[in-house]
């Protein structure tokens, strides 16, 4: 019953993701069309990169990775109950308070160095303008680094349905500040609705733990056993997290020396692509982390071992053909969601480019990315800061050699993917030869042979369309024909899809029609 309900799980927080990410491309539609591709927008998609990389640091990523398996340790000691667990919660919000206070105070402070040392800006408009949207933004970060700690804790009880949900009263709030308030502030809109919908997400993954038991209490007491095992783990964690965001914050600089749009286009880039990375990945990851949690906590290493192995296998089953189809119609993907207003065709060429090795390199990403958790979910904390050292260095090398080649933006695109690739390899090889789980190595590499087989007819459909398809249909950009002819494109692709699946048998499409069960 333990495989079924994961995957059930992993359905409704796929759903959930992909309203998310729906609003999420149209917030960057939204910026796209009211800013354009123009020095403004790539002042603002700039500075929203710098919290958001610290996002990584103390909201949904190391921070999330390091308290969760903890939360869930707690849990399932106290057979569900919240006494331990709301100790911990109100020394974590103590924690985050006394991070995100001086972090704003500070950034109020040099926020002007802040943005000349991180950017290549040359003009003092720019800059100022940068500096001054990073307080508020940096508000932000403090709003939502509460907000994926309530979710985390939500996940640690498997109630996944409110903090994947939440994050659309942001997407909302941005949205609608933008197009209503742009007139009046300017990119200030921004700002206002950031900060806005930050709190808002807060405030309502806070009330799914209202409804367990827990309230809202701060300690500043941090001798506490279990939450001096969740600094222990967020040590190595953050180095790891440190090491990525440098990695991209190098990556927008390169940009921000190149041609003025190339940070626009870097940007919205990123945005599409993590838009079903984000689906499958986020969901798949989010399930499975505090079973793999579970399953070593009750040293079950045949049940760790499959689920690891099961949610390899489940994010190929998606990703790979998602690859496929953005790739593919990846310049299509982007004129009919953002070409329009001052979003122009050359706009559109540009973004395709980065996007092209974005699309590529989505599954390797997430299998990087689900194989930290893995290793997390074992303590093995260490490992993945030497792993993520040499995905930055390689990252940061390829980008260069790119540049100096001539590629232009694409290179850090290119170099994103290279790394990770190597990333992945390098996390297998460190969990096959533990001996924390026992990976079934023959059934996993012959599921994944079968899933690739099941791709074929995707792969033929999509080099007949790049072959003899007029491709100049979508040029005129954003409009109701054109974005029915791309609904229609993506929906062939999904039939054609589950039809080779049905054939090859691919168990996640079924899983929810059988009994399922722990690997025997």
């Amino acid at each position: 019953m333990e495989h079924r309900k994961t995957a059930a799980d992993s359905i409704i927080l796929m759903i959930c993701t992909l309203a998310s990410r729906l609003l999420g491309i149209l917030k960057a539609r939204a910026i796209a069309t009211v800013f354009g591709a123009t020095g403004i927008a790539d002042v603002i998609n700039f500075t929203f990169n710098i919290p958001n990389n610290f996002r990584k640091l103390f909201a949904e990523g190391a921070l999330s990775s390091a308290y969760v398996p903890v939360f869930t340790t707690e849990i399932e000691k106290e057979k569900g109950g919240i006494v331990s667990s709301s100790a911990l919660l109100a020394r974590m919000q103590g924690f985050q308070l006394l991070i995100s206070v001086p972090l704003i105070v500070l950034t109020w402070i040099s926020r002007v160095q802040i943005i000349g040392f991180l950017s290549d800006f040359s003009d003092p408009s720019h800059l100022r303008l940068s500096g001054e949207l990073l307080v508020y933004f940096m508000v932000f970060l403090g709003t939502i680094s509460f907000s994926a700690l309530y979710g985390g804790v939500l996940q640690s009880h498997r109630s996944f349905f409110l903090a994947a949900a939440s994050p659309l009263l942001f997407s909302i709030s941005v949205i609608a500040s933008v197009y209503l308030l742009s007139s009046r502030f300017g990119a200030y809109s921004m700002a206002i609705g950031v900060i806005v919908g930050g709190t808002l997400q807060a405030s309502v993954t806070f009330i799914g733990l209202r409804r367990l038991g827990y309230r809202f209490r701060f300690s500043f007491d941090f001798t506490d056993g279990p939450f001096r095992r969740v600094m222990i783990a967020w040590g190595p964690v953050t180095i790891t997290a440190v090491l990525a965001i440098v990695t991209q914050q190098v990556s927008f600089y390169f940009a921000s020396t190149l041609s003025e749009g190339v940070v626009t286009a870097f940007s919205n880039a990123i945005i599409i692509w993590q838009a079903p990375y984000g689906i499958f990945y986020t969901a798949i990851a989010t399930v499975f982390f505090p079973a793999m949690v579970g399953a070593y906590h009750q040293r079950d290493r045949e049940q760790l071992g499959f689920f690891v192995s099961q949610g390899l296998v489940y994010i190929a089953t998606f990703l790979v053909p998602a690859a496929i189809a953005l790739y593919i119609l990846r310049n299509e993907t982007t004129a009919i969601l953002l070409q329009s207003g001052r979003f122009t065709l050359s706009d559109t060429l540009l973004t395709g480019t980065m996007l092209k090795w974005f699309a590529i390199g989505m599954p390797f990403v997430a299998g990087y990315g689900f194989l930290q958790r893995a290793c997390y979910s074992t303590g093995k904390f260490s490992l993945t800061v030497a792993v993520g050292a040499v995905l930055a260095i390689t990252d940061i090398l390829v980008t260069i050699i790119g540049l100096k080649s001539g590629m232009g933006g694409q290179s850090l695109s290119l170099a994103n993917t290279v790394a990770h690739l190597g990333g992945i390899t390098m996390l297998a090889l460190i969990l096959y030869r533990g001996n924390v789980m026992r990976i079934r190595l023959r059934s996993t590499i012959l599921s994944l042979a079968r899933l690739a087989a099941a791709n074929i007819p995707l792969g033929l459909l999509a080099f007949a369309y790049v072959r003899f398809a007029d491709r100049r249909w979508w040029q005129d950009g954003s409009t109701w024909t054109n974005a029915l002819v791309l609904a229609g494109l993506y929906l062939i692709a999904i039939g054609i899809t589950i039809a080779s699946y049905k054939v090859a048998n691919i168990e996640f499409l079924s899983v929810l029609t059988k009994k399922g069960g722990a690997p025997k």
